[in-house]
């Protein structure tokens, strides 16, 4: 069972028609007017004679304008990546710094005598300096840490599938011819053919307006198909990358604050966490873009295979 022409798409080709359709009748319409009003001059008392007179003949001689139009069906697709859930929790981080102190310490001893009746000795006595001492020195705090779990997502959207169906559309359009004209009359003649010719000229220009308003409005409501699918995915491309902008925004906190403690091990550790966060970001927006291009190289061949015959 073939897919049904898409309703605007077939309301925008019913409307140009219509539009086409009420011209060339009033072209026919003024056409006609002119005509009579040259054949009602001949018949006047003054002229050659009643019963010399002008017969234009009208033919309607059907033309079918042939145009492509897409036909849409839909078709499930599926977006699937890993994005990050995360939760802060507290964690206490301690770790071993260099550090000094000051001790006191002997640094040196000077000698003093000592006397005791009539015998004298010598004893050394300590001077005591401050003296800087190193030392590994414990670290401790306690931080908010964003643990990150990758969960997998699926996004899905109706991917526009595009046939194209040969539509016909069937102009009538009037062909006239001047007949049964008196030979004293060719004057009269050479006016209705005249008139005659441009109608056929307006209804010509008339035509060529129809194909071009089919082509541009076909074109426009495709567009607005394609339009409607390309900003959903737009949507859940921004909200994607929310997700894994905060995330990102959490773990860089994160990490300044372990810096500004010396927690080397842990910023390392942090740091190659968020490089395949990072890494997931682009993979992330890589498949949504992929969609996206994909959507848009099938907008571009629907357009192109729009044909007016």
């Amino acid at each position: 069972m073939s897919n049904p022409t898409d309703p605007q798409i077939q309301q925008t080709v019913d409307a140009i028609e219509e539009k086409f359709n009420a011209r060339v009748q009033e072209i026919t319409d003024r056409g006609n007017q002119e005509i009579n009003e040259i054949t009602d001059e001949g018949e006047q008392p003054g002229a050659i004679g009643a019963a010399i007179g002008v017969t234009v003949k009208v033919d309607w001689v059907t033309r079918p304008v042939k145009l492509d139009v897409p036909k849409f069906s839909s078709a499930l697709q599926k977006v699937s990546f890993d994005v990050p859930q995360v939760t802060m929790k507290t964690r206490a981080f301690s770790w071993d710094v260099p550090a000094t102190k000051m001790e006191t310490r002997c640094i040196a001893k000077k000698p003093e005598m000592v006397c005791k009746g009539l015998k004298c000795t010598v004893r050394y006595k300590c001077i005591y300096m401050d003296f800087p001492v190193a030392y590994m020195k414990r670290m401790e705090i306690k931080t908010d840490i964003p643990e990150v779990v990758m969960k997998k997502q699926e996004f899905s959207f109706n991917k526009p599938v595009v046939s194209f169906e040969t539509i016909e559309i069937k102009t009538k359009l009037p062909q006239f011819t001047v007949v049964n004209v008196d030979a004293e009359l060719k004057e009269m003649e050479a006016e209705a053919t005249r008139v005659s010719k441009e109608m056929e000229a307006e209804i010509a220009v008339a035509q060529r307006e129809l194909e071009e308003s089919l082509s541009s409005g076909v074109g426009d409501e495709v567009e607005n198909i394609f339009e409607e699918v390309r900003n959903k995915l737009l949507e859940d491309r921004k909200a994607v990358s929310g997700q894994f902008e905060d995330s990102i925004s959490k773990m860089k906190r994160t990490i300044g604050t372990l810096k500004q403690n010396n927690a080397a091990a842990e910023v390392q550790q942090m740091e190659t966490e968020l490089a395949k966060l990072v890494n997931d970001y682009k993979a992330a927006l890589g498949e949504i873009d992929a969609a996206l291009g994909k959507l848009n190289e099938d907008q571009e061949a629907a357009i192109k295979a729009i044909k007016i015959s």
